[in-house]
């Protein structure tokens, strides 16, 4: 276990090695050539305009006001694009469908088909190509506004040449991408294989809901940092996506909890849990069915969440303290208290940020991703640790198991492994032939050579037993020296050719090891032959059959009947 942490570790920090390599891999090869435009803007709202202001100052000079229908009007001079192969603007809309002019030609317009028909409208990334020209250009861009009160915040546009602009966007933007992805490609790949080991061991549960929230968590990070739309074409639904994956983090948390030392039969976990979980996914049916869109449900979320969080602190407290929780489910819970933590904070400094309290920092891009990061190491923990204890827990079951169902010396299934089989054959319609089977002379190799000499004849007679019906017939040492062989129907007609063979290899262990003679008596009877089926009269018959045979065989080898 010691050595699959360490190279846990080591595999963690190998991803970040990569990451940071990536990082700087893809930093601008001309950073001198991108511009990010976050000052000396022009700004017209509500018949009132702002001159020089910067973005930062935007929201407070409108107030926070901004209205469903308002219009934005952003505007600044930008250098010329000449000096550009593929002159490129990158800027951010937030709920809104929008105009942009260059020098008072429309260059670039979206979204105002979907206003028009007052669909949802969300917040992306976009790209446009920006005319060349050997002169400053005047940039104008009119934001139709689809949401009250989310113009709160204004990213600054990019503007370059277009490899170095979208490099420059993955470059600030390295960590939450590559968390994403990788979030995503290893929550299916652990989703895979908790699903294949669920039949043998039901109680990974929680690994496999955990499974599935890493493939959310990924989802969500692309969604929030605005980098699905690098990968497909979302049709605007990118910001739906970010949101719905958001709101399912509660839910699937509480499934997780819930399947650790069974919070499920606790009715007050069971009423929080279900109570946050229903308004989650009721958010989201209001927001598709039109009602009121996720994004301005978002504050009744945070509120969840966050009881969510707190809640599942005090439930790892108070179990923790009751030392009910195995090593296992401490790491696991540890992960998961990070995660809730992280995005406590995140959500605080980011509250702050927004209504410029203080300056943004790298705080709210790094956070998150590295806390999910966590979360999948100490899952991998809690995996293999959950694994080594499971295999080695049904390593002594097995063998408890097999210690209590077979014999001692033949190693063969004992009478209670032979009742519990018999016990089956009585519930199923099957047919059988059950051949019972009984050493010849062992009292006498007993009494004149002495108990181990028996036990070495009960030896080899099992031995040669396994060998001739092992495939084909379940066998078993029902008593000093009876044995049964039990075959299913399609052996039927096997059952005289197997006794031979049975008999015969007896036969060659006399002629090889003449010591003393090996013989047994045998008699088998089907269960088609007894009218009710009832396998102990199946048995009975099989056994009677036996003795007759044995009377005869003894009267042969001149060996006194026992009495």
């Amino acid at each position: 276990m010691i050595k699959r942490i360490k190279f846990l570790i080591i595999a963690l920090l190998t991803f970040l090695l990569l990451v940071t390599i990536c990082h700087f891999l893809f930093y601008p090869a001309n950073a001198g050539k991108i511009y990010t435009f976050d000052k000396e803007w022009s700004v017209e709202f509500n018949e009132e305009s702002f001159e020089n202001i910067t973005l930062y100052d935007i929201p407070k000079a409108l107030n926070y006001a901004s209205k469903k229908v308002d219009t934005i009007v952003l505007s600044r001079t930008i250098p010329e694009s000449s000096s550009f192969d593929f002159p490129t603007l990158m800027f951010l809309s937030r709920y809104s469908a929008f105009d942009l002019f260059i020098d008072n030609e429309l260059v670039h317009s979206e979204y105002k088909d979907l206003l028009k028909n007052g669909d949802y409208i969300g917040c992306s990334y976009h790209v446009v190509p920006v005319p060349e020209k050997d002169h400053p250009m005047e940039l104008r861009l009119v934001l139709y506004v689809e949401e009250d009160s989310f113009y709160n915040y204004f990213v600054a546009p990019v503007y370059g040449d277009y490899h170095d602009v979208m490099r420059f966007y993955i470059f600030h933007n390295m960590f939450p991408l590559a968390s994403g992805i990788f979030l995503i490609i290893f929550g299916a790949a652990f989703l895979i294989i908790t699903l294949s080991f669920y039949k043998t061991l039901p109680n990974i549960l929680s690994q496999l809901f955990a499974s599935v929230l890493f493939i959310d968590l990924g989802l969500w990070l692309l969604g929030y940092f605005r980098l699905i739309d690098f990968f497909i074409d979302t049709k605007s639904k990118a910001t739906e996506i970010e949101y719905v994956s958001l709101y399912l983090m509660v839910p699937l948390t509480y499934l997780i909890v819930s399947c650790i030392q069974q919070h499920y039969r606790d009715w007050i976990f069971m009423v929080v849990s279900c109570t946050s979980s229903f308004i989650c996914i009721g958010l989201i049916v209001l927001h598709f069915t039109g009602v009121i869109h996720m994004n301005r449900t978002l504050p009744y979320y945070q509120c969840i969440s966050i009881l969510c969080s707190f809640f599942m602190l005090i439930i790892f407290f108070k179990d923790f303290k009751q030392k009910k929780l195995a090593p296992a489910e401490v790491i696991q819970l540890l992960g998961l208290s990070v995660f809730a933590l992280s995005y406590i904070i995140n959500y605080a400094a980011f509250s702050l940020e927004i209504r410029n309290i203080v300056p943004s920092s790298f705080l709210t891009i790094r956070m998150i991703p590295m806390a999910g990061l966590i979360f999948v190491f100490a899952n991998l923990i809690n995996y293999f640790i959950y694994l080594s204890e499971s295999f080695a827990m049904r390593k002594e079951y097995a063998s408890l198991t097999h210690l209590a169902y077979a014999d001692g010396l033949t190693d063969l299934p004992n009478r209670s492994r032979y009742d519990k089989y018999l016990e089956d054959l009585d519930k199923s319609d099957d047919d059988y032939c059950i051949v019972s089977l009984d050493l010849n002379g062992l009292k006498e190799i007993n009494d004149s050579d002495g108990h181990a000499a028996g036990d070495k004849y009960l030896l080899e007679f099992s031995q040669v037993l396994k060998q001739c019906f092992d495939d084909k017939a379940f066998i078993a040492r029902i008593g000093g020296d009876e044995f049964v062989a039990i075959l299913k129907k399609e052996h039927f007609d096997e059952v005289d050719t197997l006794l031979t063979r049975f008999k015969d290899a007896l036969e060659v262990k006399n002629v090889l090891y003449p010591g003393y003679r090996r013989s047994v008596a045998s008699g088998y009877a089907f269960s088609t032959e007894v009218e009710q089926k009832n396998s102990h009269s199946v048995y009975l018959l099989a056994d009677k059959r036996m003795y007759e045979n044995k009377k005869l065989m003894h009267a042969k080898l001149g060996i006194v009947a026992r009495i």
